[in-house]
């Protein structure tokens, strides 16, 4: 593929070659339109390393058997992969996401890595189930505003399950972290993280503790 911004046919052209020839589908330094593939089932994994999305990453619904690399990617909008399943992992390490990141009720087989991330806008993993970690280390999660409408930074875990650790350590979030109903069966890392607002933690289980160095305890909602 050459080096032009890539359309729907492009991408859907070499995951098709991908999946003939047993391959991850390799989108690394590319530039693409959006990436629209919701309700699918694909059976490679996506290499979006380095990639720069001039639209919106909508999944929603389906299904990939590989892992999701979208370690410094640049995304103009929003990553949608709600009620999806993805058996392998998902990298947004170094990533650069403009809006929101909507993962609600998906279901990873494998881990998330978001360390040195930025996003604008709200991470929810609501009603997620992660069977391996969440690191998302040194993260920022700002505020979005266009024209009057501000959607605050937050980080939303409810009612989600995660089978590994979850890392916030030396995170910068915006509004509030929501732990509300959820379920970490290693620990919860806080260390040294910047929130601004709240930290909630009713009816959640931490198996193994929480870090909760340099937070102020009235942050702390139990």
């Amino acid at each position: 593929m050459e080096d032009r911004i890539l359309n729907k046919a492009d991408i859907d052209n070499e995951i098709d070659t991908a999946i003939m020839e047993r391959r991850e589908a390799n989108f690394m330094g590319k530039r693409l339109e959006c990436l629209a593939l919701a309700e699918k089932n694909i059976d490679v994994g996506l290499n979006l390393q380095d990639s720069v999305i001039y639209g919106n990453i909508f999944l929603s619904d389906t299904a990939i058997n590989g892992n999701i690399d979208l370690s410094g990617a640049t995304v103009a909008g929003s990553l949608f992969y709600g009620r999806g399943k993805l058996m392998g992992n998902l990298s947004l390490r170094k990533a650069k996401i403009s809006q929101t990141i909507n993962l609600v009720g998906i279901n990873i087989t494998g881990s998330v890595y978001g360390q040195n991330a930025k996003v604008s806008g709200f991470i929810s993993l609501t009603k997620a189930v992660i069977l391996g970690d969440i690191d998302c280390a040194k993260i920022e999660v700002r505020d979005f505003t266009k024209d009057d409408l501000t959607i605050k930074g937050d980080i939303y875990l409810k009612s989600a399950q995660v089978n590994g650790y979850f890392s916030l350590e030396d995170a910068v979030i915006w509004g509030m972290v929501n732990l509300e109903n959820a379920l970490v069966r290693k620990k919860l890392n806080l260390a040294n993280a910047i929130v601004k607002e709240s930290i909630f933690l009713k009816k959640s289980i931490i198996k193994e503790g929480c870090d909760l160095t340099g937070i102020a305890p009235e942050k702390v909602i139990r």
